[in-house]
């Protein structure tokens, strides 16, 4: 709890040097993305300059063959499904934790200093670059294929057909409790590789000091989570047993509201608390 409160105290009096560091960070991972897919957009009008979103509509096309001979063939779905998924989440992963890393760089000098300026993280983002991409991919191996296993056990449970009713949830709180503990566990990493590790070594050093500090960690990682659930579970319960499909009632307004003062609160505190946090226990651990 200490360690929480702690990082709330850094993140209120460092808001505005997280606000612009992040805000600069989605401006460069746009940048990043921009660049990533001009080729797709040159193929597209040099395919077609008159109409270049003809070929959009082809890959929208080959993509819903595709889709739709996947969902005539579960099992062919569910590899060619994961393959595809991963195709697609491990560069956004490898991104997301170069600019989370980024910002645990700022943290750790906040930690250690008191304060920290914006352009801080730019600082970080040349210095890891290696080890925060590859945390991204490992993160996406990690959290990934295991889920998929799972996926492809529990089809192949029922014949490789559609699951029975009732098996949603089950599966729904077994994905929950898989990313709630493996993701504890990652919670060190990006710490780590600011400190200067490799993304394996990192990794390791993540499992191996929150196993070393469990109740630590997973005391300030529990925290986070259940701020999540109160800004967000009560639309999404609201929506599920209460409201009207379509209707905007007064209860969706109020519940609505609150989720949009959560998104705010967790963005400008809940966010860099976290990182702040971490990165706290990860200095005081390691000395």
């Amino acid at each position: 709890m200490d360690d929480v409160k702690i990082g709330f105290g850094f993140a209120k009096k460092n808001v505005l040097s997280f606000l612009l560091a992040i805000f600069g960070m989605l401006i460069l991972v746009a940048l990043v993305i921009f660049i990533v897919i001009s080729p797709l957009l040159l193929m597209a009008w040099l395919a077609n300059p008159t109409d270049p979103e003809a070929f959009g509509l082809a890959i929208a096309a080959y993509f819903q063959g595709l889709s739709g001979f996947m969902g005539s063939n579960p099992l062919a779905g569910l590899f060619g499904g994961g393959a595809i998924g991963l195709l697609f989440l491990i560069p956004f992963a490898a991104i997301a934790t170069w600019m989370f890393g980024a910002i645990f760089g700022m943290s750790n000098e906040i930690i250690l200093t008191g304060g920290t300026h914006a352009e801080s993280a730019f600082g970080y983002l040349r210095k890891n670059l290696v080890s925060y991409l590859g945390a991204g991919v490992l993160w996406s191996l990690v959290l990934f294929v295991p889920l998929w296993i799972i996926g492809l056990g529990a089809t192949a449970l029922t014949g490789f057909t559609s699951l029975p009713a009732g098996w949603g949830w089950p599966i729904g709180i077994i994905t929950f409790l898989y990313v709630y503990i493996v993701g504890g566990f990652l919670m060190l990493h990006l710490p780590a590789s600011t400190d200067g590790l490799g993304a394996l070594d990192s990794l390791k050093t993540s499992f191996r000091l929150t196993k070393e500090n469990l109740v630590r960690v997973f005391g300030a990682w529990t925290i986070f989570i259940v701020l999540i659930v109160v800004f967000f579970a009560p639309i999404a319960l609201y929506s599920i047993y209460i409201g009207t499909p379509g209707l905007m009632d007064a209860g969706m307004i109020i519940v609505t509201a609150w989720t949009v003062f959560g998104v705010f609160a967790l963005i400008l505190f809940a966010l860099p608390a976290l990182f702040l946090t971490f990165t706290r226990i990860y200095l005081d651990v390691t000395g």
